[in-house]
């Protein structure tokens, strides 16, 4: 349960070093240890990174960027029933390489309910032809792995009018999740947690 007093305490805290000048924290570590140092550097870095991803929460956007050098992926689909199976293979294919197994059951589920969700406000139109969607797949850190599903200009007119696509089930396990609409193209995306590592959430 979050406390309105700690959580402004905490946000002082953080504003505080991020306002220290290179002066001020070269005299404060100087009685820390190379491992000392080391360690909150890395521990620094994860809180920098996290907060970064927060960026464009407030808009329903996607967290931005892609953690360097960690994975990102992407696969074109139809937009049909048969992509479903398909999109989650991918999904399976592409942790396993990723060695990001751990987040695999709760990837599985969002792949299934965005893709499915996607699939039957197209199929309810009966177009006579075929449209696309895309499925991205990204590190947005070491910790979190973002799961995006993007429209295509041919259904986006059917996307923007469908309302919201994001099941109860990826609100309950995601961390952060939405639907975004910009210039008639829409994005449903959730943000998921590695379990390890929910000591940073």
């Amino acid at each position: 349960m979050s406390d309105p007093a700690r959580d402004t305490d905490l946000l002082d805290e953080i504003r505080r070093v991020g306002a220290c000048a290179g002066t001020d924290l070269d005299a404060v570590t100087l009685a820390l240890s190379d491992g000392e140092m080391t360690f909150l550097a890395r521990q620094l870095t994860k809180v920098a990174t996290h907060i970064a991803t927060r960026a464009g929460s407030s808009r329903g956007l996607p967290p931005p960027g892609t953690l360097p050098g960690a994975g990102t992926d992407r696969i074109d689909l139809s937009a049909q029933w048969t992509a479903i199976p398909i999109a989650g293979m991918f999904l399976r294919n592409t942790l396993t390489r990723w060695l990001w197994a751990d987040v695999m059951v709760d990837a599985d589920r969002a792949v299934h309910d965005l893709t499915k969700a996607f699939v039957a406000v197209i199929e309810t139109r009966q177009l006579p032809y075929p449209t696309r969607m895309t499925l991205r797949l990204r590190a947005a850190s070491a910790t979190r792995l973002i799961v995006e599903l993007h429209d295509s200009p041919e259904n986006a007119h059917i996307t923007t009018e469908s309302g919201n696509l994001i099941s109860p089930r990826i609100e309950n396990i995601s961390v952060r999740c939405g639907q975004h609409t910009n210039r008639g193209r829409t994005i449903l995306w959730c943000e998921l947690a590695r379990p390890e590592y929910n000591r940073w959430i």
